[in-house]
């Protein structure tokens, strides 16, 4: 049996499956669509600060002071502004750097650095003011090479990625030039990732899940309204069908046969459907009313046929097969010549004395004296077809392996005969006698079998002949 699936929880699971999908995709559209975003409005932010820093800097006193070790004026006040914009930005590290070379060791010379007032109360401004510091092999031949990509006359800024003993970092770099246009160091500015991913993360989890809320109320109303629209109502139509075809099948009673009403009223294809459906069940209905009225009738008319058919081709005396019904089987014994396929014995049976009976005894006697006969033949040549083709006269037509046991059956025929003549008990129109003979079709001899009917005529008027003569 094939497990049912209610289409009801079908459409739930496909509302939940629907909503998490929703979600999930959601989720990956933010997650793209902010990350995008809050790039394009980091590097804008980075790059309006630096900029804003490269346009503070006097390039020519900035490289007396790299040149000296000896802090200017303008240097400090450029260690003030980086401080400050340290302070009230969100950024990890603002600081200026000269690139020297790609390998390690001091491959980086410190210029400038800034810093909050809280990192200056817990190290002191001495350890954080790095001009002229080298770097040592903080700097690895790799990322060095991209500090030293940006000593270019570019004047944009340009971000990458980059991997620090401070964690991993995303970084905001443009060169600074002298008056003569020339790159002396690099600007930079320091995002944590970290704090980038941390933002991006709360940033979808938030999505995912507001549109996981969103998704649940939605395939909640959707499910509803799916139900009480579409589940519901095709539940109801299949329940009306299944409850016709129950009675349809149970009873014939006409008046069981009705379909249940839905009460379908969605305005929409389903009230189509059950309007449609029960107009069927009606005309089904209607339909089946003709059909047990016509199969009445034609009832009525086979009785009819059958019993025409029997008075037409039935002896109304006996019950033998007529004349009529004889010589239609003679029609079939001669197709089946025709064909080769056919083995077959006629027997004739005369009565004798009827026209004695009838005068001695009447009409009434006389038919008795015909029915006792046939009672004869029916009780020995039983389910054989018997014929009364004349007033005292029977054909008997034994087909296929029957005819085998013709001459026994007819022996017992005699025999019985015999016995009832004898018996001076009897009655006279009770004690039958008859002439009979017997012929087994011969394909060499009998070309119809009227051929082996006069044959087996001829024999029975030599056994005739011979009983007249033992009368008399």
């Amino acid at each position: 049996m094939v497990k049912r699936n209610p289409l009801a929880r079908t459409m739930t699971f496909f509302c939940v499956l629907f909503a998490v999908i929703f979600a999930l995709c959601m989720g990956i559209m933010s997650f793209v669509v902010y990350e995008q975003d809050m790039l394009n409005r980091y590097h804008a932010y980075t790059a309006d600060l630096l900029n804003y820093v490269a346009r503070s800097i006097d390039g020519d006193d900035l490289l007396q002071c790299m040149k000296t070790g000896v802090k200017s004026e303008k240097y400090h006040d450029l260690q003030k502004l980086t401080n400050d914009l340290k302070e009230t930005h969100k950024i990890q590290f603002l600081y200026i750097i000269q690139p020297l070379s790609e390998n390690p060791p001091d491959n980086m010379m410190d210029v400038l650095a800034a810093y909050t007032q809280a990192e200056a109360e817990e190290d002191g401004t001495d350890g954080l003011t790095d001009l002229g510091k080298y770097t040592g092999e903080l700097y690895p031949p790799e990322v060095a090479r991209l500090y030293l990509a940006r000593m270019d006359y570019d004047p944009t800024v340009s971000f990458f990625p980059n991997n620090t003993e401070f964690g991993n970092i995303y970084t905001a770099i443009r060169p600074i030039f002298d008056s003569r246009g020339e790159p002396i160091a690099v600007l930079c500015a320091d995002v944590l990732i970290d704090e980038i991913d941390a933002g991006r993360y709360r940033y979808i989890a938030m999505s995912v899940l507001v549109a996981l809320i969103a998704g649940a109320i939605l395939s909640l109303l959707m499910s509803r309204w799916l139900r009480n629209r579409v589940a519901n109502p095709i539940q109801c139509i299949s329940q009306s069908a299944t409850n016709f075809a129950e009675k349809c099948r149970e009873s014939m009673d006409l008046d069981a046969m009705y379909f249940d009403d839905p009460h379908i009223h969605t305005n929409d294809e389903i009230e189509d459907l059950a309007k449609a459906l029960s107009s069927m069940c009606d005309n089904m209905r209607s339909y089946t009313e003709k059909l047990i009225l016509a199969d009445r009738e034609m009832g009525t008319l086979k009785q009819k046929i059958i019993k025409m058919d029997y008075m037409a081709y039935t002896d109304t005396l006996t019950g033998a097969g007529n004349k009529a019904a004889y010589e239609r089987e003679i029609t079939r014994i001669d197709w089946d010549i025709l064909t080769g396929d056919t083995h077959f014995a006629i027997i004739m049976v005369d009565l004798n004395y009827l026209k004695r009976i009838n005068d001695d005894f009447g009409h009434d006697r006389g038919n008795l004296y015909i029915k006792n006969l046939y009672s004869v033949l029916s009780l020995v040549f039983e389910g054989e077809k018997i014929f009364r083709i004349g007033g005292d006269e029977f054909v008997i037509i034994l087909r296929d392996s029957r005819v085998e046991e013709a001459h026994a059956l007819v022996s017992r025929v005699k025999q019985k005969m015999i016995r009832f003549t004898r018996d001076s008990n009897l009655d006279p129109w009770d004690r039958v006698s008859a002439a009979v003979g017997l012929c087994i079709y011969d394909p060499t001899r009998h070309h119809e079998a009227n051929d082996v009917f006069k044959d087996a005529d001829i024999d029975m008027y030599r056994e005739k002949k011979i009983m007249h003569a033992v009368r008399e």
